[in-house]
């Protein structure tokens, strides 16, 4: 573990230590969970995906369209 990751993790833990003993078992249970499942591996995958009927071509003439010159 590195030094940055050791000191956020005792930062964390001092917070932590005062909660009540249910409230501890309950996060202790969301994080074993998020070890459980699978991380995206795609950053893109935390969006959904683009839907469009256009063509690419007529997304592009109305992003110049609506484009205004300010002086």
């Amino acid at each position: 573990m590195s030094l940055s990751v050791s000191t956020t993790v005792e930062s964390y833990f001092r917070l932590l230590r005062n909660w009540d003993a249910r409230s501890k078992k309950n996060l202790i249970i969301r994080l074993v969970e998020s070890l459980e499942s699978k991380p995206a591996n795609d950053f893109s995958a935390c969006f959904g995906t683009w839907q469009d009927d256009r063509d690419a071509e007529e997304i592009v003439r109305e992003i110049y369209r609506a484009r205004q010159n300010n002086p």
